[in-house]
């Protein structure tokens, strides 16, 4: 039965990361719409994910990160690559977790922030990822002034039933910092 459970949460969570691809093939972007008002979490080069008042088994760490021009369009000027390790220690309530990274002067003024997906396919353990922020196709604050990536701790998703008030669990998630803003770090 638990070997029959885990198959299944294992064909959605591909079905879920083809559902994603797709979108992001489509030319779909992050949107903050419907987020909630609170503030996010305190930011940092390690961030345990937390959804409201629950805390999961989910831990993300930036590795290293450096400013160049991105590789497939070079012309749009610099990005910052950034790499990170993902523990889990026991399988995820959702199949898709979601927070923020961001790109931060030496004041932690953001200068850049965009999302980190995880899956829950393989639990427990370790895995390895990669993201860039920018170059968007408008323009991008100048990136040369990065100083550090900052994870935010809280996931992004909410449960997608925010208008379905016998089903909706009330979490929103945080309103997020645009560049210029600065993180309150932890």
């Amino acid at each position: 039965m638990a070997q029959r459970t885990r198959g299944r949460a294992r064909a959605a969570a591909r079905a879920a990361m083809a559902v994603c691809a797709a979108a992001a093939l489509a030319g779909c972007v992050w949107e903050e719409g419907n987020r909630g008002e609170s503030p996010p979490g305190p930011a940092g080069t390690e961030v345990t994910v937390v959804r409201g008042d629950d805390t999961y088994p989910l831990t993300v760490r930036v590795t290293g990160w450096e400013v160049a021009p991105h590789p497939q369009v070079p012309e749009r000027g610099n990005a910052v690559h950034f790499t990170y390790d993902i523990t889990k220690t026991d399988d995820l309530v959702e199949v898709r977790i979601e927070l923020a990274a961001c790109a931060v002067d030496s004041a932690d003024v953001v200068l850049l922030c965009g999302p980190i997906n995880v899956y829950n396919i393989d639990s427990p353990g370790v895995e390895k990822g990669d993201s860039s922020l920018g170059p968007n196709s408008a323009p991008d604050p100048d990136l040369s002034g990065t100083a550090r990536v900052l994870l935010l701790p809280d996931q992004l998703l909410d449960d997608g039933r925010a208008h379905d008030p016998k089903d909706h669990d009330g979490y929103k998630p945080p309103g997020l910092p645009t560049p210029g803003d600065r993180l309150r770090t932890g």
